[in-house]
């Protein structure tokens, strides 16, 4: 979680938490708090799922240990004394959970920490969302304040204290004989230690801020954080000491096949240093057997196509593009005795993330009437498929694009705003509202009638100028809005002047001004000129009149 020792899920996942730390300051918090919540579901279910497998290893050592197999029974021996450090340390993340829970809710109960399923469960079967979600002071004081800092100082003991005990239990095996009876299976189990703690995200140690600055790593992680931050944080280092017991198990079970034990009952696994990727990063994953034969001639097959396999090892790399959920199919066919083979098969899943900061200018949230309005709507973790967007009010309709992009639509002004509104469906099917936001309602601003680039502005106006102009245009001056244009139809011109003998007068169709040329040859300084019932036409298909544009030439 600090250090020098950060593999590439562990990088990942910090980033992905000081990223939403941060949107907070983006007055986006309720989205955020949803967001965390749906982390802690998703390192929760994780967290199951490697329990379930670690319950699996175990079971086939314990199978074979039955046949009077002596490495097999001390292999079993040492992952349950690894599965009895990990529970010590979840023991006391989960009292820690439990704490909070009580503190953000009324003292007593720590159920009422958590709102109800109906507005609080966004993850079906999962944890709901927290009461004080976005609370600042509670964890911080449970951490840093009380008692000097001593819970928070012993919470990053225990996470430091469990990593070194779990790597000493592969250290012990390799002084027992039962087990570590030649002198490969002790290298292999050194090696292999060697690896795990490389590569392991148990860590709980101090760092320096973006500034420089020396920062614990309870103040780094804990203290500045919202409650639901900690909550998922909290699940991560659950998530954390599960893998670190997983892989120590998974090397006791290889080093009793490198002894030349062979198993009869084979599981596939699917172990991988991250569940969550940025789109542009590669995510990685080791597909083995638990317990497997080096020496094994066998196939790996992501999605029924072969993969690369080292050291009975398949290696499987994929560098994902778009956000979302991506399930894969894992088959291991592994040659059977007297000839043939056999299948084994299980399925994995990981999800992706887009890099991207939700940044909106409150007062910039305005739909013109009658312009195709452009909108962008994304969820983060949710595929832009499963994320449903509706506008309500102000006679608006929506029309939605690819990647997340919309076309709102306001044909006349009615009301003064509009919403718009944005569920996501989640995994389990349930359809789950994320949040909405209002829009004013403004009409296009009229343009001004310019002769070509000569604008009537005062009381007199350049007669070379106005000889030389082609067309007539209608401008918005300085609006914002891109792309916006109106087009002249049609428009009067009068003049008086010493040689016009009265007034004069001429309906021109359409903007040009070749129709009047006439008439300003016969003018001169001093004389009259004025533009009128000037019809312009807009993006809305909609006639205009413009203002009457007049002066005095010169």
């Amino acid at each position: 979680m600090a250090g020098g020792k950060l593999s590439a899920r562990q990088k990942m996942i910090n980033m992905m938490y000081l990223v939403l730390t941060a949107l907070l300051a983006l007055n986006v918090s309720k989205e955020i708090i949803k967001a965390f919540n749906l982390i802690e579901n998703s390192l929760d279910n994780s967290t199951r799922n490697i329990v379930q497998k670690n319950n699996a290893v175990l079971s086939a050592l314990q199978k074979t240990a039955s046949q009077d197999n002596q490495a097999a029974k001390v292999a079993v021996e040492k992952v349950n004394e690894a599965q009895k450090i990990s529970e010590a340390l979840i023991k006391k993340i989960g009292q820690i959970k439990t704490d909070l829970l009580t503190l953000s809710g009324d003292g007593k109960d720590p159920k009422t920490g958590r709102k109800s399923d109906e507005e609080g469960q966004l993850v079906k079967g999962g944890v709901n969302e927290l009461a004080q979600g976005d609370n600042m002071e509670i964890h911080a004081n449970y951490f840093v304040a009380e008692d000097n800092g001593k819970r928070g100082t012993e919470l990053q003991k225990a996470i430091n204290d469990t990593r070194k005990a779990l790597l000493g239990v592969l250290e012990s095996a390799t002084n027992d004989t039962g087990l570590a009876k030649n002198p490969e299976t002790v290298k292999f189990l050194l090696d292999k230690m060697k690896a795990i703690e490389a590569k392991t995200s148990l860590y709980a140690e101090d760092g320096t801020n973006s500034s420089g600055s020396k920062q614990t790593w309870v103040s780094m992680y804990l203290e500045h954080s919202p409650l639901a931050g900690v909550f998922a944080m909290l699940s991560k280092i659950e998530n954390d000491c599960r893998s670190l017991e997983a892989e120590v198990a998974q090397a006791l079970a290889e080093s009793v096949n490198a002894a030349d034990y062979k198993f009869d009952s084979l599981i596939p696994v699917v172990s991988s240093p991250m569940s969550a990727v940025l789109t542009g990063q590669t995510y990685e994953a080791n597909i083995l057997l638990a317990a497997y034969n080096s020496k094994a001639q066998m196939r790996v097959l992501v999605n029924g196509n072969p993969i690369d396999v080292v050291a009975g090892v398949g290696k499987y790399k994929v560098t994902p593009q778009s956000p979302g959920s991506s399930k894969y199919k894992v088959g291991i066919e592994v040659p059977t005795p007297g000839g043939g083979s056999k299948l084994y098969e299980t399925e994995a899943e990981y999800s992706v993330f887009a890099p991207q900061a939700a940044i909106s200018a409150d007062k910039m949230n305005v739909f013109y009437v009658g312009l195709p309005n452009e909108l962008s709507v994304s969820v983060g973790g949710v595929d832009p498929k499963n994320v449903m967007v509706r506008v309500s009010g102000g006679g608006a309709s929506l029309a939605s694009g690819p990647g997340g992009k919309y076309l709102v639509r306001i044909a006349a002004y009615s009301q003064p705003t509009c919403q718009i509104q944005v569920a996501a469906k989640l995994p389990d099917g349930r359809v789950v509202p994320m949040g909405n936001k209002t829009f004013r309602i403004k009409t296009v601003p009229r343009p001004t009638f310019q002769a070509g680039t000569v604008v009537f502005r005062g009381s007199s106006v350049s007669r070379t100028a106005l000889s030389a102009q082609n067309s007539a245009r209608a401008v918005l001056d300085g609006f914002v809005f891109e792309d916006v244009s109106f087009k002249i139809v049609g428009y009067r011109f009068i003049c008086v002047g010493r040689r016009t003998n009265g007034p004069q007068k001429k309906e021109v169709g359409g903007s040009s001004l070749a129709p009047i040329k006439g008439f300003l040859s016969k003018l001169g300084p001093g004389d009259f000129v004025q533009f009128d019932n000037i019809r312009a036409v807009g993006p809305d298909g909609k006639t205009i009149i413009l203002d009457n544009a007049s002066g005095n030439l010169q």
